[in-house]
């Protein structure tokens, strides 16, 4: 059943008048906007608020509830998604009476519970801090309560790493927006923010640190809102009773200037900020350049505290040498460096930081070109970024060599080596961006902890990749479909390789992605039959008329892939006989697939998207639950997927579920 269609009745009447009917259908606008449903809810509800008592609209708002948590079930992330859309647009509702708020936060709850996929728990988190900033007086806080204290005990107990992450979300829309409740647990989320804050995971490190941010920052509103009334801050002010070092720790958390204004709060805070740890930002100061050179010249000079985070973005002659020798830079643990000018050579003074960087972004300059390659030794570095830069070929290896922790490696836009060789105990991540290597090669020779090779897409020359031991791989491309690209093992030739250990070394790989010209599925499945323990393949393609897609899968022919893959998703599909073709082989082959999504450029009518399911025999799957999701793409949402250019984005697919989903990227998404 595709999930897609509308009601045959509803086919032929306009959007805003399907409403119209008592039995209001959430999944006939699977394929509109958030605003469309939004609009025709608030349509729905008010209409029916006219024509009924209290107890019939709240049965009718009981079905709609229903509804939503029926969609919310389905392992659909559009359906899903929708069920969201449906409850934001529900809270500002007048009817439902107070019962409809703790229904609500119930639902988002077991949303919390259950889901796993950053794309779904992110969109219910905000959805929960617009429940609980709207409804929250008329529930007594009971509800905020019980979703604060389950956040808490996820946190500080529960290793699901999808629990924590949940927890981390829903601690933040708390802080933001039920303070009033959220201040009487104070001490119990510094307990387990602290440890949050020092996650092995990228990802919880950053909402843990969101996290904070919002605690601060309601915190600071509520003191500022009492002086401005002039009333007491017995009660208000939580956060002024923690300890000193607990408070140093929340302002090293905060933006520049919101550790400057955290001065203002009261006495007990006014001379904190000026011995704490604290980033220094160059993004959040206010003024031009010389302002800004200015203001840092003097925080590096004056400073009591340590500097934890520094970031400088494109200051023009900025005394960079000068800096990085202040006695306040001398515990570093974050370098985030953009240099103004390209030719503008990076001091050696900033290897200085190296006894104690944790997390090293550097980019735009001269790479130690004209010095004699140093001896590198960052022994707590675990990520490293390196954008828009000529590195030598030497220096880079150098540099990885003596990074003995090193997880998380991005290279973005970056020249000057035809080779690059991965040989690391630690590394778990690996990002490539916008490759200027031609016909040269990657080689992963030794990373046993390696879990994603992650490339951007591009239809330019691509290097030879050799996957010689990453036993943990689970997440590789975008290749292209030139299989003789790919490597795979030692000196074995690869016609031996097919036909001998290849699936032995490749059933961990579960995520696929695949440039192809045609789409050609001859190609693409030679990809498939060493990747047998596949379960999600995205393909972006590039439409070739003359391509030929005509393949009779035979009983003998065994692709045990087909066997596993749950999901495929064609970007830039356009509905063309070469595509048809060749999603129908996955349709009528792939026995357990759930969802076959088909990003198309242009809108979808509803004429057209029956007529793709026709052409595509979807009548007649392999599997008999799977569905078929039209999608179009315009605006930001780029059909390549979330990698992209500027170095600052790209890093987040090191770490996000999936790097090839942009709609799972809040910086996609926002954007």
């Amino acid at each position: 059943m595709e999930p897609s269609r509308l009601p045959p009745e509803a086919a032929d009447k306009p959007q805003g008048l399907i409403a119209k009917d008592r039995l209001f259908s959430i999944a006939a606008y699977i394929s509109s906007g958030e605003g469309v449903i939004a609009a025709a809810l608030r349509k729905h509800v008010e209409e029916e608020a006219r024509h009924l008592s209290g107890e019939d609209l709240l049965r009718v708002m009981d079905q709609l509830y229903e509804q939503i948590s029926s969609l919310l079930q389905s392992t659909d992330a559009t359906e899903n998604l929708l069920a969201l859309h449906a409850i934001d647009a529900l809270v500002d509702l007048p009817a439902g009476g107070p019962s409809k708020v703790s229904k609500l936060a119930n639902v988002l709850k077991n949303v919390f519970e259950v889901k796993r996929d950053p794309e779904i728990l992110v969109p219910a988190s905000t959805v929960l801090g617009h429940l609980a900033n709207v409804g929250g007086a008329l529930t007594g806080h009971e509800v905020e309560r019980q979703i604060i204290t389950t956040a808490l005990g996820w946190l500080g107990g529960d290793r699901v790493e999808y629990h924590r992450f949940a927890a981390l979300l829903i601690l933040k829309e708390m802080a933001e927006n039920a303070f009033t409740v959220f201040k009487n647990y104070i001490p119990e989320f510094v307990d387990v923010i602290l440890i949050a804050l020092s996650d092995p995971k990228l990802v919880i490190r950053e909402r843990a640190s969101e996290a904070m941010r919002a605690l601060a920052h309601s915190n600071m509103e509520a003191v500022a809102d009492c002086a401005a009334k002039k009333a007491k801050l017995e009660g208000i002010d939580m956060i002024s009773d923690l300890p000193d070092e607990t408070l140093y720790t929340i302002i090293s958390f905060l933006r520049t200037d919101d550790a400057v204004r955290t001065s203002a709060l009261s006495r007990r805070w006014r001379h904190l900020w000026r011995s704490a740890p604290i980033n220094l930002d160059t993004a959040h100061i206010p003024g031009f350049c010389p302002e800004k050179i200015e203001v840092v010249t003097q925080i590096l000079s004056e400073h009591q505290g340590l500097i934890r985070r520094l970031h400088l973005n494109s200051l023009y002659f900025a005394d960079l040498d000068g800096w990085f020798r202040s006695p306040a830079l001398g515990n570093l643990q974050e370098f985030d460096i953009y240099v103004a000018k390209f030719d503008d050579p990076l001091p050696l003074s900033v290897l200085r930081f190296a006894p104690t960087l944790r997390v090293a972004r550097i980019a735009h300059c001269s790479f130690f070109e004209d010095e004699e390659v140093p001896v590198f030794n960052f022994p707590h570095l675990k990520t490293l970024v390196l954008g828009f830069l000529y590195v030598d070929e030497d220096t880079l290896h150098s540099i990885l060599s003596g990074c003995p922790v090193l997880e998380d490696l991005l290279l973005d836009s970056c020249s000057g080596f035809s080779r690059l060789v991965i040989n690391s105990p630690t590394l778990r991540s690996i990002g490539v961006c916008n490759d200027q290597y031609g016909d040269s090669e990657i080689v992963i020779e030794n990373a046993p902890c390696l879990e994603r090779f992650v490339r951007s897409d591009s239809f330019r020359t691509t290097p030879v990749i050799w996957v010689i031991r990453a036993p943990k791989l689970e997440i590789l491309g975008s290749l292209t479909d030139n299989f003789g690209k790919l490597k795979l093992g030692t000196t074995v030739s690869q016609q031996e390789m097919v036909a001998g250990n290849l699936e032995m070394l490749m059933r961990s790989v579960k995520v696929l992605r695949i440039t192809s010209s045609g789409p050609n599925l001859d190609a693409v499945l030679r990809f498939l039959r060493v990747f047998p323990l596949l379960e999600k393949l995205y393909i972006m393609s590039s439409l070739q008329m003359d391509m030929q897609n005509v393949q009779h899968h035979e009983p003998t022919d065994v692709i045990e892939s087909l066997d596993h893959i749950r999901y495929v998703e064609l970007k830039c599909y356009s509905g063309k006989k070469p595509d048809v073709d060749f999603a129908k082989f996955f349709v009528l082959n792939a026995k357990v697939l759930e969802l076959m999504k088909f990003v198309v450029e242009g809108r979808c009518t509803q004429k057209w998207r029956t007529d793709q399911y026709k052409c595509l025999q979807f009548d007649s799957r392999a599997s008999p639950n799977a569905l078929c999701d039209f999608r179009s793409y315009s605006g930001h949402a780029d059909p390549t997927g979330c990698i992209r250019r500027g170095y600052h984005h790209n890093e987040h697919v090191l770490s996000m579920a999936n790097p090839f989903d942009s709609s799972s990227c809040s910086h996609c998404r926002d954007a």
